[in-house]
């Protein structure tokens, strides 16, 4: 849920609303999140997001996975989910793509021109 108790795209994009995708999409694995979530219409286990996400880590196997496993559990999903753009389902580690066609546009303008793959937002975007 978006601070005033709606989630984003609830009524329309407001300024503040758009401000705070720019927020959501400020981190990288974030963005990776919403690329593997917008190209599927079934949830995705949190183990299948984590292979995605650590397939191009430089790190070692073991250290990567158990660190993006415990970051996307505990903060980007949950993040994410309280905007409304996903639906996260603790239980059982699954997360869907939820966003309504307004904000998904958005973020589709969003993630193609403005934050493409592997270009972290500059300190204004943030």
């Amino acid at each position: 849920m978006h601070e005033d108790g709606h989630p984003i795209g609830d009524r329309g994009t407001t300024t503040e609303q758009i401000t705070l995708l720019y927020k959501m999409l400020a981190d990288h694995r974030r963005r990776a999140l919403l690329r593997c979530l917008r190209n599927t219409e079934t949830p995705l286990a949190v183990s299948t997001l984590v292979t995605k996400l650590t397939q191009s880590d430089d790190r070692e196997p073991s250290n990567r996975t158990t660190d993006t496993a415990i970051t996307l559990h505990h903060i980007h999903l949950p993040k994410l989910a309280d905007t409304g753009i996903i639906e996260y389902d603790q239980s059982d580690q699954q997360a869907t793509y939820t966003a309504p066609p307004q904000v998904d546009a958005l973020l589709e303008q969003m993630l193609v021109t403005v934050l493409p793959a592997g270009r972290e937002p500059s300190p204004q975007e943030k």
